[in-house]
C-alpha cells in the first residue's frame, strides 16, 4: 500500500511537472500580447504596412494627394451633408439660369446674379452671389470657373470654398478648366491676336502663348491638365481656314497643328487625356495628341442643328434640311467616326443630351428617349420655357428659364 502511495504521488508529481511543461510553452506561444515590446513592434509593423499599402492604392488611383486637397476633400463631404430644400424641382432665384452642368455630387447653375451647387436629389448646398458683368461658367468634377466674358474677373471655386480669383490684364475671350484644377484663359491682346495663360488651382501661371496667325474662338484643356487644344481661324486668299492647336502644359512648341479650309470648327473638347473633338459647321473630327490616325466625319452637305458628346467620346449630332428644324435626323458616332446609331423624326430638335446609355432629343412637346437601336423607350412632358437638357448624377434634368426639374 505505501507502494502504491508512492507510486500515486510520483504519479501527480510527474503531471504537474508536465503541466508546468505545458504552461511553459503555451507562455512561449502567446509571448508578446499586450505589455510586450516585441508585439508592439510586430503591431506597429502590420499598422505601418497596411498604411503604406492604402496609400500606395491611393497613388494607383490617381488620388490628389497634397494637403490642402486632402482637406478640401473633407470640406465637400461636409458640404454635402449639409444640403437644404426639398429636391427637384427646384425655383432658381436671382435672376435666369445663364447655364447649368453637372459637377462631381451634383449641378452647378449659374445666374444673373448668383453661382449655386445642388447635390444629386437637387438641394441647394451652396449660393454666393457673383459680381460678373457677362458671367460665364465651365467645370469638371468638383471644379468650376466663373469668369466674365469680354471682361476680366475670374474665380476658381470647388464645391465649398474659393481656390483662387483675379484678374486678366485684357478682356477674357474664352476659357475651360480640368478636372485637376488646372485652367486656361485665352484672351485678347494689344500686339497679337490672342494670349493663352493656363494656371494652377491655385493661380500660379504654368504656360504662356501668343497668337500671331489665329484668332482664337475656343479653347480646351484635358482632365489631368497635361494637354491644351485651341481653336483657330483665319483667312488665306479670300479663303476661311480653320486650324486646331495642341499643345503641352510648359512646352514652347507646339505638338501638332490640324488645318481645315472653309470650314468653321465652332467648338473643342477633349475625350479623354489624349485625345480631342472638334465639331465644325459641316464636319466633326476626331483628333489625336499622340497619334496619326485621325478621324473625320462628313456631314455630306446636312445642315448641323445641335449635338452633344458623351463620356465615353461618342458624338450625336443632330441635322435638318430645313431652317426651322423639322424632320431631323440624328446619328450617333464613335472615336472612329462610325455610325453606331441613326433616328429620323419629324419633330424639331433643338438639343440633343447622350446620357446613361440613351439618346434623348428635346421637342417642343417633351423630350424622347431612345436607345441605340432606334426604339423608343419613353416621352416625358417639360415645361414650354424649357431651354436644354443635360445629366447629372445619373439624372436627366431639364433647364428651364428659372427652374430645374427631374426628366421621367
Amino acid at each position: 500500500m505505501a507502494g502504491d502511495m508512492k507510486d500515486k504521488t510520483s504519479s501527480k508529481a510527474n503531471a504537474e511537472k508536465k503541466k508546468a511543461g505545458t504552461l511553459a510553452k503555451a507562455s512561449d506561444i502567446v509571448r508578446g500580447f499586450p505589455g510586450d515590446d516585441n508585439f508592439k513592434l510586430v503591431v506597429k509593423g502590420i499598422f505601418a504596412a497596411a498604411a503604406l499599402l492604402s496609400l500606395l492604392l491611393l497613388i494607383i488611383a490617381g488620388a490628389d494627394l497634397r494637403p490642402s486637397a486632402v482637406v478640401q476633400g473633407v470640406k465637400e463631404k461636409y458640404a454635402f451633408t449639409h444640403a437644404s430644400g426639398d429636391g427637384f424641382p427646384v425655383d432658381i432665384t436671382g435672376g435666369r439660369i445663364i447655364r447649368a452642368s453637372g459637377v462631381t455630387k451634383g449641378t452647378a447653375v449659374l445666374t444673373n446674379t448668383k453661382c449655386l451647387i445642388y447635390d444629386g436629389k437637387g438641394r441647394e448646398v451652396i449660393s454666393v452671389n457673383h459680381d460678373l458683368a457677362s458671367p460665364a461658367m465651365e467645370s469638371d468634377g468638383e471644379y468650376i470657373l466663373l469668369f466674365d466674358s469680354m471682361g476680366k474677373g475670374f474665380t476658381v471655386r470647388t464645391l465649398s470654398d474659393v481656390i483662387s480669383e483675379g484678374k486678366t490684364e485684357n478682356s477674357i475671350i474664352c476659357a475651360d478648366i480640368s478636372r485637376s484644377g488646372r485652367f486656361a484663359l485665352v484672351t485678347n491682346s494689344e500686339t497679337n491676336n490672342a494670349r493663352l495663360i493656363v494656371y494652377s488651382p491655385e493661380g500660379k501661371v504654368l504656360h504662356k502663348w501668343k497668337s500671331v496667325s489665329y484668332k482664337i474662338s475656343d479653347v480646351a484643356i484635358s482632365p489631368s491638365g497635361k494637354y491644351i487644344a485651341l481653336c483657330g481661324f483665319s483667312s488665306q486668299k479670300g479663303v476661311l481656314v480653320s486650324t486646331v492647336i495642341l499643345q503641352q502644359v510648359g512646352a514652347k512648341e507646339n505638338l501638332k497643328e490640324f488645318t481645315f479650309e472653309n470650314t468653321l470648327i465652332a467648338d473643342i473638347a477633349f475625350h479623354g487625356n489624349s485625345e480631342v473633338v472638334a465639331i465644325g459647321d459641316d464636319l466633326a473630327a476626331y483628333l489625336s495628341v499622340k497619334k496619326d490616325n485621325n478621324k473625320i466625319y462628313d456631314y455630306a452637305g446636312k445642315t448641323l442643328n445641335c449635338y452633344d458628346l458623351s463620356e465615353k467620346g461618342e458624338l450625336a449630332l443632330v441635322f435638318s434640311g430645313h431652317s426651322d428644324g423639322r424632320n431631323s435626323s440624328v446619328v450617333v458616332i464613335d472615336s472612329s467616326c462610325l455610325e453606331k446609331a441613326k433616328i429620323e423624326t419629324a419633330m424639331t430638335s433643338p438639343y440633343v443630351n447622350l446620357g446613361n446609355g440613351q439618346i434623348h432629343l428635346l421637342h417642343q412637346s417633351g423630350v424622347s428617349s431612345y436607345n441605340y437601336k432606334g426604339k423608343l423607350l419613353r416621352q416625358s412632358e417639360v415645361q414650354a420655357d424649357c431651354q436644354s437638357i443635360f445629366t447629372s448624377e445619373g439624372r436627366l434634368l431639364a433647364e428651364g428659364i428659372m427652374y430645374l426639374s427631374e426628366i421621367g
